[in-house]
């Protein structure tokens, strides 16, 4: 496989969840529908004694790379320890992905990384059960699943580690009397290390081709894809607006363009007709 045929090969890789390994989770999701995915691997993590079911994605791959990117430039993302449960989700496939620097005012999240339901929920689900209304209006949320990581730590749990940060900032006076200025400042700081783009996509349909026009800045090639098949490679991009005419697509059709410096993978457009 060639060096672009793997660059184009990258997406958003949703992070796989496992139940512990039970005869209550079994019978949890042997009862609900939507758990389903989860049954076969947890009868066969049952009968031989291991700590959790495999891990499955509670999205697939599909879904979550179906947006396409909407914002090119460089981001940080600031955590501290108060980053829980979803935050760590997101800080977690934030860093896995590389899309920038985690900047930690504390050494990690909270390191919680648990898909949860509420108490309620899981009740009015889970009908063959065991739980009960809870007395006096009371709630409270149920950890089902915990979340696992991808990319270069695939497989390492969220779950009392957390994520670590790749730059720290340590709070100041400043910071505590004016608004967190000193830690803006760090991330502006962060953020001039990367490297600004531009990636505006219009589309003219002119009788049977569709004019692509790329505004673009630190992009320097572009390839097209119709509903994943490649029909234009390498189209070369030198800032500024460059346009490429493909035939137009008929029926349903989904459009990706993807988006080069240097051969790596900077950029991604997405349109559904």
């Amino acid at each position: 496989m060639s060096e672009r045929s793997k660059i184009n090969a990258v997406g958003i890789t949703p992070e796989p969840t496992q139940f512990v390994a039970n005869s209550a989770t079994l019978k949890l999701v042997n009862s609900i529908s939507t758990m389903a995915p989860w049954r076969a691997s947890l009868e066969q993590a049952v009968q031989t004694g291991s700590l959790y079911s495999s891990g499955i994605p509670l999205s697939d791959e599909s879904v979550v790379n179906n947006f396409g990117q909407v914002y090119f430039g460089p981001v940080t993302l600031i955590t501290d320890a108060y980053c829980y449960s979803a935050c760590d989700m997101f800080a977690a496939g934030f860093q896995d992905h590389e899309i920038g620097p985690v900047l930690g005012v504390d050494e990690a999240t909270g390191a919680g990384g648990a898909n949860v339901l509420t108490h309620a929920d899981l009740n009015s689900e889970w009908t063959d059960g065991p739980l009960k209304t809870l007395p006096e209006g009371a709630g409270m949320r149920v950890s089902l699943r915990r979340t696992l990581r991808v990319g270069a730590r695939a497989g390492q749990p969220v779950e009392d580690l957390g994520v670590k940060r790749d730059e720290s900032h340590l709070m100041t006076k400043n910071d505590l009397l004016n608004g967190n200025s000193d830690l803006m400042a760090k991330a502006g700081k962060l953020l001039k290390r990367g490297t600004p783009r531009q990636f505006d996509v219009d589309l003219s349909l002119n009788n049977q081709t569709l004019s692509v026009a790329i505004t673009s800045q630190n992009v320097t090639s572009a390839d097209i894809y119709i509903n994943d098949r490649p029909v234009v490679s390498g189209a070369s991009l030198t800032g500024g607006s460059s346009t490429v005419d493909i035939p137009a697509p008929s029926g349903n059709t989904n459009l990706r363009i993807d988006g080069f410096d240097r051969r790596k993978l900077v950029a991604s457009y997405k349109r559904n007709f």
